[in-house]
């Protein structure tokens, strides 16, 4: 077998097996920890919103148009334990 055929198939093989989904001992699939959803800029925007608030589409420091500062200091207060970290 020429070398590239050697490493196409091992290439192949390591592809292959990374999209392969994780089967426990009792045989259930699982979803890698990657695929479950995190609680982050989705939670807290949602939550700003159910507060009046609406979705900023990236950090803000100051109440976007439209909305007052009582309501925008009540949804932070409410919604503060949702707030993104820094990227990591």
């Amino acid at each position: 077998m020429r070398p590239w055929a050697v490493s196409a198939v091992i290439a192949a093989v390591v592809v292959t097996a990374g999209c392969a989904s994780a089967v426990d001992p009792d045989g259930d699939t699982t979803t890698p920890s990657s695929a479950v959803p995190s609680v982050g800029h989705g939670s807290f925007a949602s939550c700003l919103s159910q507060h009046g608030v609406p979705a900023p589409p990236g950090p803000v420091t100051e109440p976007p148009p439209g909305v007052d500062v009582k309501t925008w200091n009540i949804a932070m207060a409410e919604c503060s334990s949702l707030a993104p970290g820094p990227a990591e």
